[in-house]
């Protein structure tokens, strides 16, 4: 199944479906396939509105063939591990057993988890984690930044449900919960929490017009749901070097030209914190605590006053959470812990493999092709101009023909020769 790229595949793939662009076709292009004016704001439908069924087709496509011509995030899919081979047989890139994949093209392994007999064991991912603690209704917020000092994604707590905006977690009833917030929350999905919060949409965190699920992927902890497993979508182990923090705010009093600040709680701070706010100049840390409502800064304040200032850590708010920095857990290659073949959705154990055979792999990947072929997008425009024919009252004439048919006429045209295209495009696996 080799990687093949045609001078006739669809090459103007810049997605933005609020535009009308998406994966596998555009609005221009339908509207010529209609010789119609281009949509915008002001027709029907509207420009937005033929992007969701750009984006709505695509699903139907992807559905209809087997495979994507699109990335594909595909979360915790449970597998059952069969040992092909003896241990002995991994040398020289052998391999002790094998998992099949629901996907081919697999173009990342975002989360690859083994049972070691005990627990599950992370072996593929440029991986953080934050697990909350006690007093986690503390936590202000989370920070993730991109390499090299990148866009920072700051994820926000909110206590007041009713406040509760998209672009931020409630931390109102317990940990599991919270962390299925979270969750939601980076991978910008519509959150299982809904029932509780009234959450009516999915959830959505930009920065810099970046979004944050295109970087970050998390999961919960499946055995006891208090850690949230964060992943770097990066190539390779490019995520090793994100970063990840957490904030927390105090009412705190600082007095001009002097190093000591009075808190509210020094219990939930530690010595390194990186301190912000009113009256504090430039970068500061805390030095040293003193009791349990004083603490000492390495650099004296620059004016008097009472202000909400904000403790920064990359390691642990005492009580509140625990953070993992980001690390390259993987040892990917034929002659380490696991290979890929990502062209047929096929993952090889050798160095580790699971302990139990049922149910003890769970994998997180991207999928897709990285080209669409002409007939992908000749399919995709006659399926969403069938749509909107659909929607249509009007009669159109096809220039082919040279005279007048009605709306229902062309719009079965258009789905026939697109579905009777679709057959026989999905892809067959061999297993072995």
């Amino acid at each position: 199944m080799s990687k093949t790229k045609s001078p006739s595949d669809y090459t103007e793939i810049n997605p933005n479906y609020s535009n009308g662009r998406g994966f596998y076709t555009n609005a221009t292009e339908v509207a010529t396939m209609l010789q119609i004016p281009s949509f915008s704001a002001s027709t029907f439908p509207t420009l937005a509105q033929v992007g969701n069924m750009i984006k709505r087709i695509e699903g139907i496509i992807d559905d209809k063939v087997k495979r994507s011509f699109r990335p594909i995030l595909t979360k915790n899919e449970f597998h059952s591990f069969e040992y092909r081979n003896s241990p002995g047989y991994t040398l020289y890139g052998g391999y002790v057993g094998f998992i099949q994949l629901t996907q081919m093209k697999v173009r990342k392994i975002v989360s690859l988890q083994v049972w070691n007999g005990s627990k599950y064991i992370e072996i593929a991912s440029a991986q953080a984690q934050i697990q909350l603690l006690d007093n986690f209704r503390d936590l202000d917020s989370i920070i993730l930044q991109l390499p090299n000092s990148g866009v920072s994604f700051t994820l926000n707590s909110e206590n007041t449900i009713s406040s509760l905006g998209n672009d931020e977690f409630c931390n109102t009833f317990g940990i599991k919960t919270t962390n299925d917030e979270i969750v939601a929350l980076v991978n910008e999905e519509y959150p299982k929490t809904s029932q509780f919060t009234g959450a009516s949409a999915a959830k959505e965190l930009t920065s810099s017009s970046l979004s944050i699920s295109d970087f970050f992927f998390a999961n919960k902890d499946s055995q006891d749901g208090t850690t949230v497993f964060i992943s770097s979508l990066l190539a390779g182990d490019d995520g090793a070097d994100c970063v990840i923090k957490a904030t927390i705010q105090q009412s705190c009093t600082t007095v001009n030209t002097d190093a000591t600040l009075t808190v509210a709680d020094s219990s939930k701070l530690a010595v390194g914190m990186t301190v912000t706010g009113t009256g504090i100049t430039g970068t500061v840390t805390i030095a040293s605590i003193t009791n349990s409502t004083t603490v000492e800064l390495s650099s004296a304040a620059t004016a008097n006053g009472t202000n909400t200032l904000t403790f920064t850590t990359d390691s642990e708010i005492p009580s509140v959470c625990k953070l993992t920095s980001f690390t390259d857990k993987e040892t990917h290659g034929r002659l380490n812990d696991y290979w890929l073949l990502g062209e047929e959705g096929r993952i090889f154990f050798l160095q580790e493999y699971p302990y139990h055979p049922n149910n003890s792999v769970i994998v997180s990947f991207i999928a897709g092709s990285s080209r669409v072929p002409s007939s992908i997008h000749e399919i995709a425009t006659k399926l969403v101009a069938a749509e909107i024919l659909r929607m249509d009252d009007q009669t159109v004439l096809i220039a082919e023909t040279g005279g007048n048919i009605t709306t229902k006429e062309k719009y079965d045209i258009l789905r026939k020769e697109a579905m009777d295209a679709l057959k026989g495009k999905g892809d067959i696996v061999y297993l072995i």
